[in-house]
Formats: structure tokens, C-alpha cells, sequence
């Protein structure tokens, strides 16, 4: 009886302690004020990885632009800006090349890389279902998004795809998020409009000439310009020079321009512009442009563009003396070798 007397109390005390102290951790967890840096410091190490995977999978991706496409869409009313870029995501996105994806899928990647909103997808997709891709329900009861061709969508936007037209190609990360609407069209006028800096050549072309070009007036050329000259130089002035037959020395070569003021000299061209955007490669453009039967429009009279036998540009001094020899060309300027902004005068 001592002995059953003996440890009878200690079993007591002992699970009454345990008992009291677990109490008391319970209650220290919910009335102490101090936070749990356990639990914050494994959110934070988890909100560091998804942003780290993210930035990851935005350097991964690169959307192609196509020119034509993107004045196309700025040119058509209402406007399907918004559209052909969640088209260039989505081609992005399917590196296979097989033009069908997983609603699913493809919906949480636009979400989580992206940037896009749930309501935005379903917008988008709504409003550009059968001009861009096709919603449709497989055999096993899954969403697929089918996407349009790239021949397709240039016949529904009247796009004037050249057989000399080029990629323009962009890291994600570069891509402005989808609320900043007029971000996104002043990416699309000037990968558009204007040629990657290492293209070459690269001559002046005037306002009036891009406005007839891509049907974009001037006001908005010029907000466009603005909100792109934070990412890089977009415009650059040029001079015009002629060389001395005595001093063989270059010389402004001073004109008379009409302005609202007056009668005014000067020696500058129009203005030459840059797309911050990488250049690509052909690629199928070529025969897009043949199946579309695309023809180019012809630009103002002795612009840089213009294809006519009234090239006011040339390549270099050779070329020009080329196109005399053909009989097409008895002045015009070429880029001089010391700087790119002088551009020399020379009647052949």
C-alpha cells in the first residue's frame, strides 16, 4: 500500500504538469502580441521564389511581332490591339508549333507569367474568337484555344505584309502590363512604323510620309514617340551636306524652307526614327506575304521608302551611281562615312 501510495501522486502530479504546461503554450500562442517569424519568414522565402520563377519565365519567353500586323490592328476600327497581342502571348506560348492549347492550362499561365486578369482572358478571348483562334471542346470534354494562322489573320486585318518584312522580337519582361493601354499601342506603332537601330539602312522619312503610310496621324505619332523615348532613342536629326569640287570639303547645304512665320534657311532632313526592339528573321513571312498577295503602298514622292524610280536615299555613293548608270536616278543623297547623321547631296 506505501508503494501504490507512493507513485499513485507522483503519476498525478506528473500529468497534471504536462497538462498545465501545454495550457500555457496554447495560451502564450494566442494572447502574445509578438509575431511568428517562422511562418513569416517561409512566406516571404516563398513569395521570393515565385517572383524569382516568374522573372525567370519572362526572360524564357519572347514575343515576334510582325509590322504589318500591329499597323493593321492600330489602323482597323474598333481597333484590335488588345487581341493581336494576346495572340503573340499565345504563339509564345506554344513552343510545339502545334497551334492548339489548353484553356486551362494556358489561362494560368497568362495569369501567373503574363500578368493578364482572369475577367481580362475572357474578354479577349471572347472578342477575338474566330479572327484569331477558336474556342473548342475536345473528345475527352477538355477547353482547347485553336489559334488562327498567321496568313489567316493578315487577310482579316488587310495587312500589307512585304517579302522583305522582318520579326521584331521583345523579351516578356519588356512588354508593358495589360492596363497600360497606350503603352502597349505606342509599342505596336513603332515596332511597327520603325526599324530596329541595326538595320541598315535606315534614311530620314518625314511625318506627312508616315501618316500616309500608317494611317496614324500626327498628334498621335508624336504621343506614341513620347511614351517610347523612356526605353531609348527613337528620333534622330540628320543634316544635309554637299561636298566642294575645289576643297573637296563637306558643306551645309542650306535650302529654303516655308514655315508659318516665314521663309526660313536651314539644312536639315526629316527626322530619322528607331524601334528599341531586337530584329528577326524572315521566316515564313515571305510566303505569307505571297499568299496574301500583299501589295506595298506607295509612298510620298522622293521619301525614303518609296520603291518608284524617284528614290530620293541611297545605300552609299555606289548605289546611287548604280541607279544612274540605269538611267533611274540623276541625284540624291547617301550617308556619309564619318557620321550617320550627314547625309551628302550629289548630282550624278
Amino acid at each position: 500500500m506505501p508503494i501504490l501510495c507512493t507513485h499513485e501522486p507522483l503519476m498525478h502530479c506528473k500529468a497534471h504538469t504536462f497538462q498545465l504546461v501545454k495550457v500555457q503554450a496554447e495560451e502564450r500562442s494566442a494572447i502574445s502580441s509578438e509575431p511568428n517569424l517562422t511562418s513569416s519568414l517561409t512566406a516571404s522565402c516563398r513569395k521570393a521564389k515565385a517572383m524569382k520563377y516568374e522573372a525567370a519565365a519572362q526572360q524564357w519567353y519572347v514575343i515576334r511581332f510582325v509590322p504589318s500586323l500591329n499597323l493593321a490592328a492600330l489602323k482597323a476600327r474598333p481597333r484590335k490591339d488588345n487581341q493581336l497581342l494576346l495572340w503573340y502571348c499565345l504563339r509564345a506560348i506554344d513552343t510545339t508549333g502545334r497551334g492548339v492549347l489548353d484553356q486551362e492550362m494556358t489561362t494560368k499561365l497568362l495569369r501567373t507569367v503574363f500578368n493578364y486578369k482572369r475577367q481580362t482572358i475572357y474578354k479577349y478571348l471572347k472578342a477575338g474568337n474566330n479572327v484569331f483562334w477558336r474556342r473548342h471542346i475536345s473528345r475527352k470534354g477538355r477547353s482547347v484555344i485553336i489559334l488562327r494562322s498567321l496568313a489567316r489573320v493578315a487577310c482579316y486585318l488587310k495587312a500589307n505584309i512585304n517579302t522583305h518584312e522582318r520579326f521584331v522580337q521583345l523579351q516578356l519582361s519588356e512588354l508593358p502590363p495589360p492596363g497600360r493601354v497606350q503603352a502597349r499601342r505606342a509599342l505596336l506603332y513603332n515596332s511597327g512604323a520603325y526599324k530596329p537601330p541595326t538595320t541598315h539602312p535606315n534614311h530620314p522619312i518625314s511625318r506627312k510620309s508616315l501618316t500616309e503610310q500608317t494611317g496614324i496621324e500626327d498628334r498621335q505619332q508624336r504621343r506614341y514617340d513620347q511614351i517610347m523615348e523612356a526605353h531609348g532613342v527613337v528620333r534622330e536629326r540628320t543634316f544635309a551636306y554637299y561636298r566642294d569640287r575645289n576643297t573637296r570639303k563637306l558643306k551645309a547645304l542650306v535650302s529654303l524652307v516655308e514655315t508659318e512665320r516665314g521663309d526660313v534657311l536651314t539644312y536639315e532632313l526629316p527626322n530619322r526614327y528607331q524601334t528599341p526592339c531586337l530584329g528577326g528573321s524572315r521566316g515564313r513571312l515571305p510566303k505569307v506575304a505571297r499568299l496574301v498577295r500583299a501589295t506595298k503602298e506607295s509612298c510620298i514622292r522622293g521619301e525614303a521608302t518609296s520603291d518608284t524610280n524617284h528614290r530620293r536615299y541611297y545605300r552609299s555613293r555606289k548605289s546611287l551611281n548604280r541607279a544612274a548608270l540605269k538611267g533611274t536616278a540623276t541625284a540624291g543623297y547617301y550617308p556619309s562615312r564619318s557620321s550617320p547623321r550627314k547625309y551628302i547631296f550629289e548630282i550624278v
